[in-house]
């Protein structure tokens, strides 16, 4: 039996009441032809071959899949339009296609009709067609797509995981990974990097020369920036491992910025004027780094 107590989250009520609210059941009224009447469904059938139709279909599908299973008089299923979704397993080929839109319902009622040759199978297809129609229709059967779990996510769990994306490439790429931040806190990034700040990780090798801030995100932890302070000891230690030295944007701007700061030695000067032109090569700067200016918010 169905336990009426248990909640169902989508609906907010129990899928009992649901269903009983729901869907109306018809079958061929005997007595008087051309004429349908509404079956009463055994519930504990039901819930006995619910089960099976469970691994492939949602809630409602499988109800009702379970209802015309173990009721062989059911030969309509009638329900309000948006309160439930059924998908039907076989499809009007040929001159029963036009009968279908001819048929089309326009009214509040979503109407499906169940076709049950005499092998035993049966065919759920959408529309209001008598028994008749059904076994001189051309059926082609569709196959259920895999059922996937219902997954809800927040527009701020989006956004969340957009921003966080790009402060994880801010790491190597401040160019790239600016492209995907808020605009509030892109324009905020430009500001810095005009000052000489980066938010791409210093080397190993000069991190001792780079001092730290933060910059606030809008959904993620704040994210770190760098500025290179320039000194004899660092532009020292520069002409000992500069055939170490990855050609990254950040450093680029930072190594040019800082190279104007301080006086430098003959031996120095040519050691960051060579690195510095693999940096233009490398981001196709002949003169200057593309400036990040800030942009307006709409």
């Amino acid at each position: 039996m169905l336990n009426e107590n248990k909640p169902r989250e989508k609906f907010g009520e129990d899928n009992f009441k649901h269903w009983k609210d729901t869907f109306i059941f018809k079958s061929v009224d005997e007595k008087n032809p051309g004429q349908y009447k509404e079956v009463k469904i055994n519930m504990d059938d039901v819930m006995d071959r619910i089960n099976h139709y469970r691994k492939k279909y949602d809630e409602d599908d499988a109800f009702v899949r379970a209802v015309i299973d173990t009721h062989e008089n059911v030969v309509k299923i009638m329900f309000t339009k948006d309160l439930a979704h059924i998908h039907e397993n076989a499809t009007p080929r040929g001159l029963a296609l036009v009968l279908r839109v001819i048929k089309e319902e326009r009214g509040e009622l979503e109407i499906f009709s169940v076709s049950r040759p005499a092998n035993g199978n049966w065919f759920l297809v959408k529309g209001d067609y008598t028994p008749n129609q059904l076994a001189n229709m051309d059926l082609k059967k569709k196959e259920p797509e895999d059922k996937k779990k219902e997954v809800t996510t927040k527009p701020e769990d989006d956004l969340k995981k957009k921003e966080n994306e790009a402060i994880v490439v801010l790491k190597t790429n401040e160019k790239e990974g600016l492209e995907n931040l808020p605009l509030k806190v892109k324009n905020k990034l430009r500001e810095k990097f005009l000052k000489g700040w980066t938010t791409e990780v210093p080397f190993d090798t000069f991190e001792e020369f780079y001092i730290e801030s933060e910059v606030n995100s809008i959904f993620n932890d704040k994210i770190k920036i760098y500025k290179l302070e320039p000194s004899q000891e660092f532009f020292s230690g520069l002409i000992r491992k500069s055939s170490r030295v990855i050609i990254k944007r950040g450093f680029c701007k930072s190594l040019k910025l800082a190279k104007d700061q301080i006086e430098l030695t003959d031996r120095q000067r040519k050691t960051v004027n060579h690195i510095i032109g693999k940096c233009n090569i490398k981001f196709n700067s002949p003169k200057n780094f593309k400036k990040y200016e800030p942009k307006k918010e709409n």
